[in-house]
């Protein structure tokens, strides 16, 4: 029988979701949407032949939904994830888990007192090949011992505003998985290193920044976050290793050659460029809540430290100074 899912949020993301679970994902059948723009929800649902929900509440308790999707605004997700823990409804949770560790820390102890993982977080790079063949090649000793990790992160615009310490829980928040996952180490400290402001940064905030992160061994990582890049999107990563060194550029880049011309096309926005992964992660988490599979993906702890370091990076932008990432034990249910 389909895993009968509920999305909740039918903006970019949550739109491409039902869709991607409608028509590409084996296993799903999405009977029912909610979002706060009643004309959005009702669209999308027509496409999909899918019921429309009143509130975020009557959805996840609702007993035709077996799983949620929750793609909302980044505020409202951790009361959004602790409904759906209430309910005991298993959940794709977009990242952040929550922009403040406070609120993180509330999601991440719901779920270890339940003492079932029903949290998956939206981290869709880790589905992503080339970063899988990067995981692969550290794992395998390819490159020796991991000693530099550089990222570069460019989006065309900012769509919903520029706000630096957003560019941390939103935009960067993706490095900060990323980079943990690749190297398996947690990290102490950050620094955000703040230049000249591009043109269309509004007063008062700074775009681009450059993140300085070190691991508990003392692996240097560093994120250029540029959210108005202007050009397009862009998204590459490189590591420095005691034998030699990984590249990864843009995987959406494509050489044409045409009409006396030798170049490539860049995506607009992040689908242009993980649209597989994102395919790729909502089949991984309908095959684990269905039991087909052992659970995959990044979980509520992976979205608990992303939260810590992005909050530890705000305060370094604030303060320019080098700032420490708290972190508690990892809870056993996370082992």
């Amino acid at each position: 029988m389909d895993l009968r899912v509920g999305v909740i949020g039918t903006g970019n993301i949550g739109t491409s979701h039902a869709l991607s679970l409608h028509g590409e994902v084996s296993g799903a059948t999405v009977v029912s949407v909610y979002d706060l723009d009643a004309d959005r929800a009702d669209a999308v649902a027509q496409d999909i032949q899918a019921d429309v929900y009143p509130s975020p509440e009557a959805l996840i308790g609702s007993a035709e939904v077996d799983a949620v999707v929750i793609a909302s605004p980044d505020d409202l997700h951790a009361e959004q994830a602790l409904t759906a823990l209430s309910a005991g409804k298993p959940m794709l949770l977009e990242k952040p888990l929550a922009p403040t560790v406070a609120d993180a820390r509330r999601v991440l102890d719901a779920e270890v007192t339940l003492g079932r993982r029903l949290i998956t977080l939206g981290f869709m790079r880790r589905f992503d090949l080339g970063y899988v063949q990067l995981k692969e090649q550290i794992t395998d000793g390819e490159v020796g011992e991991v000693l530099i990790v550089h990222n570069v992160h460019r989006n065309a615009s900012a769509p919903y505003g520029l706000l630096s310490d957003r560019t941390m829980y939103n935009m960067a928040i993706h490095e900060f998985d990323i980079s943990r996952w690749l190297i398996d180490e947690e990290f102490t400290t950050v620094q955000v290193i703040k230049g000249r402001p591009g043109p269309q940064t509004p007063p008062g905030q700074f775009d681009p920044m450059i993140v300085m992160l070190t691991s508990a061994t003392g692996t240097l990582v560093d994120v250029e976050a540029f959210v108005n890049a202007h050009y397009g999107y862009e998204v590459t990563c490189q590591v420095v290793g005691s034998l030699g060194v990984l590249d990864m550029s843009d995987g959406a880049f494509i050489t044409r050659t045409a009409r006396n011309l030798r170049g490539q096309s860049i995506p607009d926005l992040w689908l242009g460029r993980f649209a597989e992964a994102y395919r790729a992660e909502l089949q991984a988490w309908v095959n684990a809540t269905r039991g087909l599979t052992r659970p995959v993906g990044a979980s509520a702890w992976d979205g608990f430290a992303a939260t810590s370091m992005a909050e530890a990076a705000a305060r370094s932008i604030g303060t320019g100074s080098r700032e420490s990432i708290e972190l508690p034990q990892r809870p056993a249910l996370y082992s």
